[in-house]
């Protein structure tokens, strides 16, 4: 395939057709939009794992959900690393069922007098009622989503912008045209 054409992969549980067009409509050469659509099917003993794993850092993540604060960088330092986090805003299931707040983390580890600085990228869903949250790894900084608009979470890779809707609740792994699945 031409690398230059745009790829659009939708997904679709309940769309219309005017919504099928809408999203055509929106797209440009250089954006690929995914709708994540996830069933009862797909809900298993791993995704509440993932869940389970990541609720000991519920309670770290929730001061940082603020609507005053979308997109404002907050940087904490320590002796030892560096973390960026940014709240990204509110996206919503397409099936409105569930809303997620999103915040990406970006923490170098090693800072100082540490010659091996190490990095750990994560993008962070909380429900609604900011009592279940689910934390996925990227594998580099410049993976991590950077904003939200018309409830479409954005990514950038490399020159192409990836545009990501959620249908059906959260997978178990985050899985991202051309990033792959983390």
């Amino acid at each position: 395939m031409n690398k230059f054409l745009t790829i659009i992969i939708i997904l679709i549980s309940s769309k219309s057709i005017s919504q099928i067009s809408n999203l055509r409509v929106r797209n440009l050469s250089n954006i690929v939009y995914d709708t994540l659509v996830f069933d009862d099917n797909i809900k298993d003993e791993f995704l509440k794992d993932k869940f389970e794993s990541s609720k000991s850092r519920l309670n770290y993540y929730r001061p940082f959900i603020n609507s005053k604060k979308i997109n404002k960088l907050i940087i904490l330092k320590e002796e030892f690393s560096k973390t960026k986090i940014k709240y990204l805003g509110k996206i919503e299931d397409l099936n409105n069922k569930e809303s997620y707040h999103i915040i990406t983390d970006f923490t170098i580890i090693g800072v100082g007098s540490m010659l091996s600085p190490r990095g750990k990228s994560n993008v962070i869903f909380i429900n609604k009622n900011l009592d279940k949250i689910i934390i996925y790894n990227l594998p580099m900084p410049e993976n991590l989503p950077l904003y939200i608009d018309n409830n479409v979470l954005f990514f950038n890779y490399e020159k192409t912008k990836i545009g990501i809707s959620i249908s059906g609740g959260l997978p178990p792994e985050l899985c991202l045209p051309k990033i792959g699945c983390n």
